[in-house]
């Protein structure tokens, strides 16, 4: 526990205060919160650095609720489930999660023939597909003759 100076904790005290006044919580929340700012935090200062998209630290409870939720998802999931559903949050692939993505998309593509077969539109989306397979080879072309343009005598990596 960091020591903290007598007019830091009265800030910390009336700052919680006055977040606890237009903030509702449960009594398990405000119990974690008066510890996290008893232990010198603010409430709007997070343990895991967390922050909103313009880069300003997550309320301690934003994190909380959002740890907490993570955690009874995570209950009665099997070890592998749990790294599937970690994976997933953490933005990177597994397996299963890759095998269940695919699944999600042939079930998609289905469905998309079958509406464009019913509204008679399959000829002109093979037309569609046929166009993007054709500038994808042009685009592919243009970045093969500019890197081949730009060869360096010696790459910066083995």
């Amino acid at each position: 526990m960091k020591t903290i100076n007598k007019e830091k904790a009265e800030f910390l005290r009336d700052e919680l205060l006055e977040y606890e006044k237009i903030t509702e919580m449960t009594d398990k929340e405000r119990v974690a919160l008066h510890e996290w700012v008893t232990e010198g935090n603010s409430v709007h200062e997070n343990g895991s650095m967390g922050c909103h998209e313009g880069g300003g630290p997550c309320d301690f409870l934003d994190v909380y609720r959002y740890e907490e939720e993570i955690r009874r998802d995570l209950y009665g999931l099997t070890p592998r489930e749990q790294e599937n559903y970690l994976a997933r949050l953490n933005g990177t692939d597994t397996i299963d999660n890759l095998k269940e993505d695919l699944r999600e998309l042939e079930i998609k593509a289905d469905i998309y023939c079958k509406v464009l077969r019913r509204h008679g539109l399959i000829p002109e989306a093979e037309e569609f597909i046929q166009e993007e397979k054709e500038r994808a080879l042009e685009r592919a072309r243009e970045l093969s003759e500019l890197l081949a343009g730009h060869q360096m005598e010696e790459l910066p990596f083995d």
